[in-house]
């Protein structure tokens, strides 16, 4: 099951078929602020790192794309979703059992839900699980976007000094984007720890705007110092104690914890949503399937929790679980890859498509991700998604109602997840979220201003942050960075 890389290498363009999470862009060596198209054509430079680099990275959302887009479904010639409904989703919907009276998480003398993985969790940490659960119960989707106030079709915010962000300026109703949205969710990147950035601003920013934030790491061999899609060296089972990947990765795990721990809000410490080890029911990782298998992965995801949280000393993560096109394999996911209750505070899943199939696809993924979350007891989201290169090309005007907030949120159980998280925009060429006089803008105006979506500003949203007491509610006090 191993996907042949090489022959990825060779084939394809760094500067058209980068994975989402890195772009050629992204890898400027000075981003700059782009305030127009014909700024965005000139030619990167790439940033070399010991843990990024941009060929590999190319490559292994190659894989994946074609992956998503090609390859069938276990046993079975067919290239679509499982028609035959899992026994979760059938008893799921026959009983209509609701993901907020399902929850299994322990209660504090507060009223607050406990995450799972750490009973010492921070009160903001404990109060934005239990505003998540609250979400799950509402009528709409919170709506995200990775790295939503950095970068932009026209500009890049290296310093979040702008207040940038297309969300405000796709829904702003004047040319200064004051009156404009901001996502419920802004996805930041593990590796810009790594590489020594400092994104204290942009997630204060985006926290003080109310939103959720998100972390995933596409992390480096261990062994090797490859990049992601590098399988030499058994790296599952060498990151654990006594194996020759572990300094490294225990190395990374400090970086990254201190990271998430110095994000703070009025002095306490930003609850952050992180997600690693993701898509493993994929091939294109060194920890998926394509490199290793089920009884390795447990005991590293497990071993990574409990490092982060006893050594390095981290209590204001929630762990999301995301495994990709579950619907195809659920029993690998809930079941052989699943690192148990207690080691999980998120179910997520991952779906990228092309735009074809990517409405049944991403639904039948999220009945069966909700299922089981269900069956579980655990909060459900969808951690990753969107067409696999970009909706640039859409054809359809109605896409966000019709194939993908709308067509989720009317489901009866897909209506119960928390969040959606869309791809980066990195220029007009290759956006995930339109601006105003592009083709899927209007239906995304629409998507904006009904109860199906929920953005940061959202009544029901900033309802339930003043009800739980979260930190980040707005209010007009002084910030303690």
């Amino acid at each position: 099951r191993k996907m042949s890389w090489d022959l990825f290498t060779l084939s394809f363009s760094p500067f058209s078929h980068s994975r989402p999470g890195e772009m050629s862009l992204r890898t400027m060596k000075s981003y700059g602020t782009i305030g127009s198209q014909e700024e965005l054509n000139v030619q990167p430079k790439p940033r070399v790192s010991r843990k990024r680099q941009i060929c590999a990275t190319i490559v292994a959302f190659t894989g994946l794309v074609l992956y998503s887009n090609n390859a069938p479904r276990p046993g079975s010639v067919s290239q679509s979703v499982a028609s035959t409904p899992s026994r979760e989703y059938e008893k799921a919907t026959s009983s209509s059992a609701r993901v907020k009276d399902s929850v299994a998480y322990d209660v504090d003398d507060d009223g607050l839900y406990v995450p799972s993985t750490d009973p010492d969790a921070t009160r903001s940490t404990r109060a934005l699980l239990t505003a998540m659960v609250e979400v799950s119960d509402t009528s709409g989707i919170m709506f995200g976007q990775q790295n939503a106030n950095y970068e932009g079709q026209y500009f890049r915010d290296t310093d979040a000094v702008t207040g940038r962000c297309d969300i405000a300026n796709a829904t702003s109703t004047n040319s200064t984007s004051a009156d404009g949205g901001f996502p419920a969710v802004v996805g930041f990147n593990s590796q810009d720890l790594l590489d020594g950035k400092d994104l204290s601003a942009h997630v204060m920013a985006a926290y003080k705007e109310g939103a959720t934030i998100e972390f995933y790491w596409m992390s480096a061999n261990p062994v090797t110092g490859g990049d992601e899609a590098n399988c030499t060296g058994e790296p599952l089972t060498n990151l654990l104690p006594g194996g020759s990947g572990n300094s490294a990765w225990r190395a990374d795990l400090d970086t990254i914890g201190n990271g998430l721990k110095s994000f703070t809000y009025k002095g306490e410490q930003i609850p952050i949503v992180f997600r690693f080890l993701h898509e493993m029911t994929g091939t294109w990782y060194w920890w998926s399937s394509g490199c290793s298998n089920s009884t390795e992965y447990a005991p590293a995801w497990n071993y990574t929790v409990n490092y982060l949280r006893d050594s390095v000393g981290v209590h204001n993560v929630l762990y999301i679980y995301a495994a990709s096109k579950v619907s195809w394999y659920a029993n690998e996911t809930f079941v052989d890859w699943y690192p148990g209750n207690s080691a999980v505070d998120i179910i997520g899943f991952d779906r990228y498509q092309n735009v074809a199939e990517y409405p049944t696809s991403v639904l039948s993924d999220c009945q069966t991700a909700v299922a089981h979350g269900i069956k579980l007891g655990k909060v459900v989201a969808l951690a990753e998604t969107g067409i696999s290169m970009g909706i640039q090309g859409i054809k359809n005007t109605n896409f966000f109602t019709d194939d993908f907030m709308g067509l989720l949120a009317e489901d009866e159980l897909c209506g119960q997840i928390v969040y959606a998280l869309t791809w980066a925009n990195y220029s007009p060429e290759k956006y995930w979220v339109p601006l105003k006089g592009q083709t899927t803008w209007s239906s995304f105006a629409e998507m904006y201003e009904s109860d199906i979506s929920i953005f940061a500003g959202d009544k029901r949203w900033v309802s339930i942050q003043k009800k739980i007491g979260m930190g980040n509610k707005p209010d007009t006090g002084e910030d303690v960075l």
